[in-house]
């Protein structure tokens, strides 16, 4: 069962295929000769069409997008190719696309020719920063901006809708570590009960997660909730005998909890 996400690319390589090979230029309908370019202001005026239609189809690729994300008329949207014109410059996404392709040339020609190669001498493209995407977002820089904007619930069904239409791509990286950096981030600005929300949902994914378990015994710490952080670090200081943080945290837990009881005992005796 496919997901959305591989349902759209497969729509898109459909489409793209159509592009290059059914519109006029087919060999039986039209002399490719007479082929002849409009509007390049970045690939040269003399390119071949099937060239031209080769460095089209990997940017609909590395960006997940339709032909019409950059060409024809603003109404023009989606995989319905009739009537566009691929020559008008009324998306600004077009112009943003040559000042892209002209930044990735100066990369790869000027600003990486001094430095050493490694053996694969992989050359910078629009998949190497955009991976599928439109707009390239790490996850976590995502799922921040989800909190800030809509609020952690939001940002956790977010992410699990997220994760179900792109896991398995190079689109955002679903390990353990970008939940726990954002959790930590988190936790840092004294937003515990977000922090403890990410730190939840990482575990729903990466149930062994140490460092996800760590940031979640000191969110539970963070909290005063005593009650579920002290297994967390018993078991840490069980794993690692040496453990000093999950020790000083453990004798911090013995304190609290200790003055709580007190506290207890005094309301009694009045």
């Amino acid at each position: 069962m496919h997901s959305r996400i591989e349902k759209s690319f497969l729509t898109l390589a459909a489409l793209i295929v159509t592009a290059g090979l059914v519109t006029p230029g087919m060999a039986q309908n039209q002399d490719r000769e007479e082929w002849k370019g409009k509007n390049l202001q970045y690939f040269p005026e003399d390119i071949e069409r099937e060239e031209l239609i080769a460095h089209m189809r990997q940017f609909s690729f590395a960006l997940g997008v339709a032909c019409t994300h950059c060409h024809g008329t603003a109404e023009q949207t989606g995989f319905n190719l009739k009537d566009v014109d691929f020559s008008l410059d009324s998306k600004p996404t077009k112009s943003k696309a040559r000042e892209m392709l002209r930044m990735t040339e100066q990369i790869n020609t000027k600003l990486l020719a001094p430095i050493a190669k490694s053996p694969l001498d992989l050359p910078v493209s629009c998949f190497t920063c955009h991976s599928g995407l439109p707009l390239p977002e790490a996850i976590e820089s995502r799922v921040l901006r989800m909190i800030e904007s809509d609020g952690v619930e939001a940002a956790v069904a977010d992410y699990r809708s997220v994760r179900e239409d792109y896991h398995g791509s190079a689109a955002y990286n679903f390990r353990e570590q970008p939940l726990v950096e954002v959790a930590a981030s988190l936790h840092n600005q004294g937003r515990f009960e977000a922090a403890l929300a990410i730190c939840l949902l990482n575990l729903e994914f990466h149930h062994e997660s140490g460092q996800t378990k760590y940031q979640l015994a000191e969110t539970y710490f963070a909290l005063r909730d005593t009650k579920n952080a002290r297994p967390i670090y018993e078991k840490m200081l069980e794993a690692r005998p040496g453990n000093r943080r999950a020790k000083t945290r453990l004798e911090e837990i013995e304190r609290i909890e200790a003055g709580a009881e007190n506290d207890n005992s005094g309301d009694a005796i009045e």
